[in-house]
């Protein structure tokens, strides 16, 4: 990247109202003819979110949110929309944990400026810019921090009371019980998928042989061998205890009907023809408290300290008054 360039992101990253003259100047997303420009996206309790940090914080989330940073047009207003509500709850947020008195790590932040400092100082143009970048990246950075270390105190809730403990895995017994597994083996004709329709009927037929020579008696490890193309091959189609779902859709709607010791008709996944082996099947089963006792607390406090950082944001919107510039989506 040279430096030219990474000034120019830099300056769309952090930028200022006068950084941005130019993009401010740009029409936005919907603005038309003679229509009043405003200087802000928003206005909150008297303070403007400048147009310019709006227009710096679009391009930004074009390049990482959308390929080649082309945003598709069903999608263009959600998008603008997105990105106003994402800066005026990052005013909110940092606003709120300088009123705590909450202190950035400066460290981070003194690191972070001076890798940046430090990878380009060679280069000229990266010399004569650095004096009006690295204030500004300085800036964001230590409101992300801000941000971050509020977030890390309002989520570092109490632990729960035995009782709330107890309630709390009553209350979510399936993120405690082990889910249903089932033990299968394989047989696998492995079919390239641009393959003609005449090379996957000649695969479904020799799969179709090899299920009627396992129900004359056949030994199935025995043709997985010499027939599995899958890696399972070596272990005699063995794949060993498997979740839900973890063969996909096609294969698991043949499992959920087969009983222990079944052989399956052939079936056609995307990589092939395959023929399973039910070879035993565990029900769920709900452990009890007191062996997940730990991660029910982890899981506790991991969903209290959400709530009270959803609920801390709800609180700031109703207490400020927000004039929002809704021209860019309407």
């Amino acid at each position: 990247m040279s430096a030219r360039l990474l000034i120019l992101l830099l300056s769309w990253m952090f930028a200022t109202p006068s950084v941005l003259a130019a993009d401010a100047d740009a029409k936005l997303p919907q603005e038309k003819d003679g229509e009043e420009r405003l200087s802000y996206i928003a206005i909150i309790d008297g303070e403007e979110i400048p147009i310019g940090e709006y227009v710096s914080a679009l391009r930004r989330g074009m390049q990482q949110r959308f390929y080649h940073g082309t945003i598709p047009e069903e999608e263009q207003k959600k998008f603008y929309q997105e990105v106003a509500d994402e800066l005026i709850q990052r005013f909110l947020l940092v606003r709120e944990a300088r009123r705590r008195n909450i202190q950035p790590d400066t460290d981070a932040v003194e690191a972070a400026v001076k890798g940046y400092d430090e990878k380009f100082q060679e280069d000229p143009d990266w010399a004569a810019a650095r004096e009006g970048v690295l204030p500004r990246m300085r800036r964001k950075l230590e409101a992300d921090s801000l941000v971050l270390r509020l977030e890390e105190r309002v989520k570092a809730v109490e632990g729960p009371t035995e009782k709330e403990l107890k309630a709390f895995y009553e209350s979510n017994k399936d993120l405690f019980t082990t889910p249903e597994r089932v033990k299968v083996s394989l047989i696998l004709l492995r079919v390239d998928p641009s393959s003609t329709g005449e090379v996957w009927q000649q695969a479904s037929e020799e799969a179709s042989a090899i299920v009627a020579r396992l129900a004359k008696g056949a030994d199935f490890a025995e043709l997985a061998r010499i027939h599995s193309s899958d890696d399972s091959a070596q272990n005699g189609g063995e794949m060993g205890y498997m979740h839900t779902g973890m063969l996909g859709d096609a294969a698991q709607k043949v499992l959920d009907i087969m009983e222990v010791g079944d052989i399956s008709a052939p079936v056609m996944l995307l990589e092939g023809v395959a023929i399973f082996r039910l070879d035993d099947r565990v029900t769920p089963e709900l452990n009890p408290f007191d062996a997940v006792r730990e991660r029910a607390e982890k899981l506790y406090m991991r969903e209290m300290g959400n709530k009270a950082w959803e609920a801390l944001i709800a609180e700031l919107y109703s207490k400020a008054k927000i004039e929002v510039n809704d021209a860019p989506w309407r």
